[in-house]
């Protein structure tokens, strides 16, 4: 995108937040401009022709304005460093706005519809000409090119707030084409006593309002904690297990406080036989080398398993294989062997999906069909960790 490399110094470097400020500041400075250009040349030929549709289509770039101001307020707020107040920085700030962009546009869509129907119920003639039909195709092409670099920038920083503003764009998009063709078929049919003008606004609007509904769900679960990319999250396993001397983890969690902003947590097996402070240097290994390589603040919990005693080894390979034919997406960790006289525990946790509706009595009366041939009796003490 040109816009990026004539304004954004070093603008590969999206994980920089200075670079992350200026794309902000870029995207919200083109919004202004291109936004106050369309309303302008919009309200003047909607108040002409007496257009409710383009007169509505006209408030929403304006609107839009508003939204190119918060972006750039968002990004601002959003490059803060970390204080007292806020140990985990301003970034989610981000998704504050774009939850604002998103109830703009809703606002906007109920406007519209009210505006509509009130056209519907009172038509008035609309008067159309040459100019009409130019502004409306110059703003589509506009819309199409905000709605070009919003998408652009918002995959190169990974922004929620410009993938709302791009989907804005999009709407204007329909919007205006919806606009266009109500007046070529006014233009072609009349002004009939049905407002053409006023079903087509009203279309529009039942649009952009639907489309909203998707843009505040999408601000708000980042807000509430929702769950990682799969992928990313794998990487992070696979990175941990990559060291030698780990032997799997668990508990893995993840907290995001905005683009490139992570803290996380994990539970990392070894050997119990290994040298404490040997094990403990790994841990700080894995914890240094997450910071200098990804910037992800990682904090490890070591557990200490035993790979040496024949019993524990047996139960273990044993449970861990009748808990995958339960369902394959289940596994174990944290698994200890308490020996007694007269019976045996066998305590571990189980890894279980939120959408699994297996209980522990349900897992606990398999896992006793399955030991039932043993010469001692097998008590099983577990706890579910969902994920």
């Amino acid at each position: 995108m040109i816009l990026e490399k004539l304004f954004i110094k070093d603008y590969n470097n999206t994980t920089s937040k200075a670079v992350r400020y200026k794309y902000g500041l870029v995207a919200g400075v083109f919004g202004i401009i291109t936004n106050l250009l369309l309303f302008a040349s919009k309200i003047i030929i909607g108040l002409l022709s007496a257009s409710i549709t383009i007169i509505a289509d006209a408030i929403n770039n304006l609107s839009d304005v508003g939204s190119s101001v918060v972006i750039l307020l968002g990004f601002k707020l959003s490059s803060k460093p970390a204080d007292s107040k806020h140990p985990y920085g301003h970034e989610r700030y981000e998704h504050i706005m774009a939850l604002i962009v998103s109830m703009i546009v809703m606002a906007i869509g109920i406007l519209l519809a009210k505006s509509s129907i009130e056209k519907m119920i009172s038509p008035e003639t609309v008067t159309i000409s040459l100019i009409t039909y130019i502004i409306l195709i110059l703003a589509i092409l506009t819309k199409l090119l905000q709605m070009l670099v919003y998408r652009n920038f918002a995959k190169k920083i990974d922004s929620n707030m410009l993938h709302a503003s791009s989907m804005d764009s999009r709407n204007d998009i329909i919007s205006t084409s919806a606009v266009l063709l109500a007046m070529i078929i006014i233009n072609v049919v009349g002004n009939i006593g049905f407002s053409i003008d006023g079903l087509f606004g009203l279309m529009v609007s039942i649009f952009i309002m639907v489309s909203s509904c998707k843009l505040i769900r999408d601000t708000i679960n980042p807000l509430l904690g929702e769950k990682q990319d799969d992928s990313f999250v794998q990487s992070l396993k696979d990175k941990i297990l990559s060291y030698e001397g780990v032997l799997g983890l668990h508990d893995l969690m993840i907290h995001s406080y905005g683009a490139n902003t992570y803290f996380v947590t994990a539970h990392v097996e070894v050997s119990s036989k290994e040298d404490i402070m040997l094990a403990h240097e790994l841990m700080d290994t894995i914890e240094r080398d997450f910071k200098n390589d990804l910037g992800i603040s990682l904090s490890v919990h070591m557990d200490p398993i035993d790979t040496t005693d024949p019993l524990v080894r047996h139960n273990r390979e044993k449970v861990e294989k009748i808990i995958s034919e339960i369902d394959d997406r289940l596994s174990i960790h944290d698994f200890r062997t308490v020996i007694g006289k007269a019976h045996i525990n066998l305590v571990f946790d189980v890894d279980m999906p939120y959408d699994c509706n297996l209980t522990i009595e349900d897992i606990t009366a398999i896992l006793q069909s399955k030991y039932k041939d043993e010469k001692k009796k097998y008590y099983f003490v577990m706890t579910i960790d969902r994920y």
